[in-house]
């Protein structure tokens, strides 16, 4: 007698679309589709052979492109509440007046309520992890508070608290317009401690530490930050090099630069992550690579703030881990990987002036494999046992057509608005491009509320002018 033949049975499958696999052999299926059971991904094949009668959900993404949902590697949710102001700053002045004093004021409630419209944005813009470096304001509560306010979107990702602690003397001399210490560095180690070991592991949002920038932080502290990222088994954050000044300012203080001091010290691993990493030396490149660091490069923001183009294909011929990431949108204005996608390409070209020297293909294999080795989790590609993490995008729209080359397609032509579903540890966090876990007109209501409070008690009205006070 033949044995019966089992049927799977799937949660949910998204089948019809592209899919966009970014696996070993950079499968393309179409029509293909993905069936995921909990959390993780059960099946990837074509339509056809994905059986859909036992799924608990099945949706049709025909005329879609599934893709691995985007790991944004550095963002500053909380500073939606200064979005479009500052405009024409450089980073230190935007930083001095603008960020730090509002950092200064700003309350527990205004940076959740910031932070959740920032987190909501990035959902719908396909994103569903995020290292969201916190520091307004630096309390423990509130980096709790605004882990909360990520996963009541949905969304996965890590707040990297970030940390002063007492100004070393030898950075004196920057102490002007700089953000105040609020805690001695003793105190913000002891508190990261209490952080990390209270913290549950099983949360979709982690913490870890994030010495605000190793241009200005006591060296302690950050060899401190190292030890307790490796004690718990969390990454690490800092700002690193994203001013032209930086090395010069570290140098004189030191006699060294930022990364060949942390590579002299055993402190750089796959455990640290650098966001920026713009004005690096070619053996600091080297040292990146030899060590697996991670690094966030953030073209948008790099843009804005005419803070420099970092040397992305130096970077991954090195061999370094490098993800992309927003910045936030202070600076990176809007919540959306594919304008980072696209920046990080055309920034490379006009650097080397060459429009070879990195195609699509690479950009959003950045985008997702360096993106998930960056965070360290099982994303960036859809493939069996990999976590469910997945954005489908319409590309039915006249932006998106002709869509011959995919590659080309999703980093040159797809942008946020075109994202029609999401998919966070196998549940459904955005359905036809709205955000389904929260309510989203009281999350903007709040952020207003938020912004126009703050705005009263900082005085932000003078970053606001157009032209003649329009």
């Amino acid at each position: 007698m033949p044995a019966t033949q089992v049927t799977p049975e799937y949660d949910l499958v998204l089948s019809g679309g592209t899919v966009v696999t970014l696996d070993d052999d950079r499968r393309v299926i179409e029509p293909g589709a993905v069936a995921i059971s909990g959390n993780r991904i059960a099946a990837v094949d074509s339509r056809d052979r994905v059986e859909t009668s036992n799924a608990g959900r099945t949706i049709d993404c025909t005329g879609c492109v599934v893709l691995p949902g985007f790991i944004d590697c550095h963002s500053h949710l909380a500073q939606s509440v200064i979005k479009t102001l500052g405009e024409g700053l450089a980073v230190w002045d935007w930083l001095s007046e603008l960020t730090f004093p509002v950092g200064d004021a700003i309350t527990t409630e205004e940076a959740v309520a910031g932070t959740r419209l920032a987190a909501m944005e990035a959902a719908r813009a396909g994103i569903t992890s995020v290292v969201d470096n916190q520091y307004m304001p630096p309390d423990p509560e509130t980096t709790k508070g605004v882990a909360d306010a990520i996963e009541s979107v949905g969304i996965r990702g890590a707040v990297a608290r970030g940390m002063t602690g007492t100004r070393p003397a030898a950075m004196a001399f920057r102490a002007s317009g700089a953000r105040p210490n609020y805690y001695t560095t003793s105190e913000e180690l002891d508190i990261m401690a209490d952080l990390l070991s209270g913290w549950s592991s099983d949360r979709l949002v982690t913490i870890w530490p994030g010495p605000l920038n190793i241009a200005f932080n006591d060296q302690e502290m950050i060899a401190g930050c190292v030890e307790l990222a490796r004690r718990f088994g969390t990454k690490w954050h800092t700002h690193c090099c994203e001013s032209k000044g930086d090395p010069g300012v570290y140098r004189q203080a030191y006699g060294t630069t930022p990364v060949a001091w942390l590579h002299s010290e055993g402190l750089l691993g796959p455990e640290a992550t650098l966001a920026h990493a713009i004005w690096l030396s070619t053996d600091e490149i080297a040292m990146l690579g030899e060590t697996g660091a991670g690094v966030a490069h953030n073209p948008v923001s790099n843009a804005y703030l005419a803070s420099g183009t970092m040397a992305l294909t130096e970077m991954l011929e090195a061999g370094a881990v490098v993800g992309l990431g927003t910045d936030g949108p202070a600076v990176g204005h809007r919540q959306d990987p594919f304008e980072v996608m696209k920046q990080a390409a055309f920034a490379q070209r006009i650097r080397a002036g060459n429009a070879a020297v990195i195609d699509s293909e690479t950009i959003l294999e950045t985008a997702a494999l360096g993106g998930a080795a960056f965070v360290g989790l099982e994303v960036g590609v859809l493939a069996p046992g990999r976590l469910a993490d997945v954005a489908v995008v319409d590309v039915s729209a006249p932006n998106c057509a002709p869509r011959q080359k995919i590659a080309t397609t999703v980093v040159n032509s797809l942008t946020g608005p075109n994202v029609r579903t999401v998919v966070v540890d196998g549940r459904i966090v955005v359905e036809d491009a709205r955000c389904v876990h929260v309510d989203e007109g009281e999350v903007i209501e709040d952020a207003n509320r938020a912004i126009s409070n703050l705005s009263d008690r900082v005085g932000l009205e003078r970053f606001a002018v157009s032209w003649a006070g329009g």
